[in-house]
C-alpha cells in the first residue's frame, strides 16, 4: 500500500483507488474519488493552500493528502491555475494505523533520515542539495520537516554534527517544461540503433476505469482507428490477429501506430518483423505492410487479455503446452508517458553505447551498470541481441516487455524476451519484431 510521486505525471494512490493526473480539472479529481469513498475516512473535503485557486484533500492511513491547482499569479513554474497542479502528503501524528511508504523513483521520502535520503536521490542522478534546516528543495519537489524542526545554532556556535531527522512532509508539482516537453523527431536518425525520437519516455500502464474511446496511447480495449478499421488476418490461418495496443507517433500530425499480434499455444506472433504474424499500421495516412493480410470490412478478432486461471502441469511458458481451456478476462490500460528520473535515463544511454561498442560501431566504454526501463518511447535503444530486428533505414519507436505469468495484468508472451516497434523514416510504416536473450 504505498503512494507513488510520478515527476511530471501526477500520483499514483493505492489499489484500488485511481491514479490522478496532473491537468485533471476539480471535478475530475472528485469524479475520480468519488467511488471510493468508503476507503478514504471523512471523504474528499475542500482545503485551503495559499495562492492556490482550489485545493482538495483527504486521508490514508497514517497521512494526509492534499491536492490543489496552481496559483492565479501567471508564474513560471504555473501551468494552466485551474487545474491540479501540485500534490502533497503529510504524515498525520494523530492516526495510529501504520502510515503509506510516499515513493519518489522506487524511494520511501518519508522513510529515510533527511541526509540519507538526500543521498539516496543522488544516486538516482537528482542533484539535490543538502537538507538545510529541515527543509530540501529541488526543481518540482520540495520535503521539509513540519514538527520539531532542527533548531539553528546560536550565533557563533556551531554542533559538530547534527541530529538524523526525518521529513514528515513532500510536496510534488509540475513544472511548465514537464507539461509541454513530448517526445519530438530528432530528424539525425539513420537507422534502427539511432534515437529518432525525444526524450525518452516510460510507457506506464495504468488500468482503465471504462472503454477509452479516444485516440491515446492504451494497450487493449478497441483499437481508436483515426481512418477506415483496418484489422489483420493470420496469412497462415486467416484468423484475425489480436489486437495488443496503440501507440503515439511523435510528430505534428496525430497518428497512431495499433499492434496486432498472432497468438499461437501462448506464444505471440512477430519473431519475424516481415512474416504477417505481427502487424504495426499507421493512420491515418499510412502504408499497410506489404506482407500484412488485411481482412474485409467488419473483421473484428481478440483484443488484449488477462489469464485467470493456471498453467497446465509440467508445461514451462514458452513450449506451447499452456492451459488454452484456462479462463481469460479482456482488459484494457492507459499508457502514460512518464519522464524518466536522469540515473535510469543516463544508465539506459550507457546500455546503449556499450552495444554500439560490442557492434564495432563506438569507442569502448565500461559494462553498464543501472535500471533499466524496458517499456518505454523514443531515446537511444537496446536490445536483448545486441542488434535491432529489422535493418537501416527503420527507426525505433517503443519497447514492450512480455508478460507470461499467472498473476500479471495482462497475457503477452515473447518467450521472457521484449518486442519492438520501428517506423520507416517517413513514419507512415511500421515494423514489430521480438527477441529474448
Amino acid at each position: 500500500m504505498t503512494i507513488d510521486l510520478l515527476p511530471g505525471h501526477g500520483v499514483r494512490l493505492p489499489a484500488p483507488l485511481p491514479e490522478l493526473r496532473f491537468g485533471l480539472s476539480e471535478a475530475a479529481v472528485r469524479a475520480l474519488l468519488d467511488p471510493y469513498g468508503a476507503l478514504l475516512p471523512g471523504g474528499v473535503h475542500p482545503a485551503f493552500v495559499c495562492g492556490s485557486r482550489w485545493a482538495l484533500a483527504f486521508q490514508l492511513p497514517g497521512v494526509t493528502v492534499t491536492l490543489s491547482s496552481g496559483g492565479g499569479r501567471d508564474r513560471e513554474n504555473d501551468g494552466d491555475s485551474d487545474v491540479l497542479e501540485n500534490i502533497g502528503v503529510s504524515r498525520n501524528p494523530n492516526d495510529d494505523r501504520p502510515a503509506c511508504p510516499v515513493g519518489y523513483l522506487g524511494i520511501d521520502v518519508f522513510g529515510w533520515p533527511a541526509h540519507e535520503l538526500a543521498e539516496a536521490l543522488r544516486a538516482e542522478g537528482l542533484p539535490v542539495p543538502d537538507p538545510d534546516h529541515g527543509t530540501l528543495r529541488h526543481t518540482h519537489l520540495y520535503l521539509h520537516r513540519s514538527s520539531g524542526r532542527p533548531a539553528r545554532p546560536a550565533p557563533g556556535r556551531k554542533p559538530r554534527h547534527e541530529a538524523p531527522y526525518y521529513f514528515d512532509h513532500v510536496s510534488l508539482h509540475r513544472t511548465a517544461a514537464e507539461a509541454a516537453v513530448a517526445p519530438q523527431p530528432t530528424g539525425t536518425a539513420t537507422g534502427p540503433h539511432d534515437a529518432a525520437f525525444l526524450p525518452r519516455r516510460e510507457l506506464s500502464a495504468r488500468p482503465a476505469e471504462q472503454p477509452i474511446t479516444e485516440a491515446v496511447p492504451k494497450l487493449g480495449g478497441e483499437p481508436c482507428w483515426l481512418a477506415e478499421p483496418a484489422w489483420p488476418l493470420s496469412p497462415d490461418t486467416g484468423e484475425p490477429l489480436v489486437f495488443i495496443g496503440q501507440f503515439p507517433v511523435p510528430g505534428e500530425d496525430e497518428r497512431l501506430a495499433y499492434l496486432f499480434l498472432a497468438e499461437e499455444n501462448g506464444v505471440m506472433g512477430g519473431l519475424d518483423p516481415e512474416s504477417g504474424d505481427g502487424v504495426l499500421l499507421v493512420q491515418p495516412g499510412g502504408r499497410v505492410p506489404p506482407f500484412a493480410v488485411i481482412g474485409p470490412p467488419g473483421t473484428h478478432g481478440r483484443t488484449l487479455w488477462r489469464r485467470d486461471g493456471r498453467h497446465s502441469a509440467g508445461g514451462s511458458k514458452t513450449d506451447g503446452n499452456h492451459a488454452d481451456d484456462a479462463p481469460t478476462t479482456p482488459v484494457e490500460f492507459h499508457l502514460d508517458l512518464l519522464p524518466l528520473s536522469p540515473g535510469a535515463d543516463r544508465a539506459m544511454d550507457q546500455r546503449a553505447a556499450f552495444q554500439r561498442y560490442l557492434r564495432a560501431e563506438g569507442p569502448e566504454v565500461p559494462f553498464p551498470d543501472g535500471a533499466h526501463v524496458y517499456d518505454h518511447l523514443g531515446g537511444l535503444p537496446s536490445f536483448p541481441t545486441g542488434r535491432a530486428g529489422v535493418p537501416a533505414p527503420w527507426r525505433y519507436l517503443f519497447s514492450l516487455s512480455d508478460a507470461p505469468d499467472d498473476g500479471d495484468p495482462y497475457f503477452l508472451n515473447f518467450g521472457y524476451g521484449v518486442g519492438f516497434g520501428f517506423l520507416s523514416p517517413d513514419g507512415l510504416e511500421g515494423r514489430f519484431s521480438w527477441e529474448n536473450p
